[in-house]
């Protein structure tokens, strides 16, 4: 297994990922940032791509700032035969300010997300082609448990809404033709996209919370995080950020 720790990436590597694992390997990463927020989106593909057989477990990450965030599965033909069934897990991380794909999931690959803040996707400064937070597809699934799901606002300025909303409905007709477009999901803004499957992807939301009425989360199983539960895994993982940014402060002085 390959092992990463205590890492600050602030900048792609030569694929333009942030971290990319595409060598077939099993990686676990750790009290990580991987922050591309000063990157020019022109320059960056995703912060995190697991994929062509990888599989990965990352525990208190913070990943940030990138306009596509997490890609899980390559979306090749020819590498579906090694992707099928790997599994990519992501607990007590921070995942936000990002554009799209917080995580993406697809060629029959399996994401799990436990004590995991997703927050702020579709940020006007990432934005690229359209916003969502967790989408599975083309066999892909998540699995989301006791996850808060927040948006800090709707409203992003018409030019960003219209533009993400026709990139919605035109990824849906090109996914599904017409049986896509007669889907009421797919009409909604990217903003309200928090955890959805289409195109044969399945997602499941065990004991999660949206923080608007209006972010979707499809799947949803057993009862509801109570909001004193969110609130409490929100300043945890807040402080788990402070702490890290404080140490990482006082090592630079």
């Amino acid at each position: 297994m390959r092992e990463v720790r205590h890492q600050r990436i602030t900048a792609p590597g030569a694929g333009g990922d942030g971290l990319g694992m595409s060598d077939g390997q099993s990686w676990l990463v750790e009290d990580c940032l991987i922050d591309l927020s000063a990157c020019p989106l022109e320059g960056l593909d995703e912060a995190v791509g697991v994929t062509w057989g990888s599989r990965a477990i990352f525990r208190r990450c913070r990943i940030r700032g990138a306009g596509k965030l997490l890609l899980c599965g390559s979306g090749d033909a020819d590498k579906l035969a090694v992707e099928r069934g790997k599994t990519v897990i992501f607990e007590d991380c921070l995942l936000e300010d990002f554009g799209r794909r917080g995580p993406e999931v697809q060629s029959c690959m399996r994401v799990i997300l436990r004590r995991c803040l997703i927050r702020n996707w579709g940020e006007p400064g990432r934005f690229d082609v359209r916003a969502f937070a967790a989408w599975a597809h083309h066999g892909g699934r998540i699995e989301a448990y006791a996850c808060v799901f927040d948006q800090p606002r709707f409203w992003r300025g018409w030019r960003l809404m219209a533009r993400d909303w026709l990139a919605h409905l035109g990824q849906a007709w090109n996914d599904e033709g017409l049986r896509g477009l007669l889907r009421p999901a797919n009409w909604l803004p990217g903003v309200c996209r928090g955890l959805t499957a289409t195109a044969g992807g399945h997602v499941r939301a065990e004991t999660c919370r949206a923080t608007r009425w209006w972010i979707r989360l499809e799947g949803r199983y057993g009862p509801r995080m109570r909001p004193e539960e969110a609130a409490a895994l929100v300043e945890r993982l807040e402080a788990m950020r402070r702490e890290r940014e404080g140490k990482a402060r006082r090592k630079e002085d």
